[in-house]
């Protein structure tokens, strides 16, 4: 693998530390963070788009092993 990353695996890997801080913070909060339901759908859609980004800037990750 290249030493260097292209812009969109950066970009990727940005979305996907975005998705892991925002993850950390639901579950770390109190039960009263604002409408929980609503967190964790939006939660759940930036997470799906982020595994499809990483798949595509990081082939291998879906190569079965």
């Amino acid at each position: 693998m290249s030493d260097e990353l292209t812009s969109e695996q950066v970009e990727a890997i940005t979305y996907a530390y975005m998705d892991v801080k925002a993850a950390n913070k639901l579950m770390d909060e109190e039960e009263n963070w604002g409408n929980r339901i609503q967190a964790e759908a939006e939660l759940y859609e930036a997470t799906l788009q982020t595994k499809v980004d990483l798949e595509k800037a990081f082939p291998f990750l879906i190569e079965e092993v």
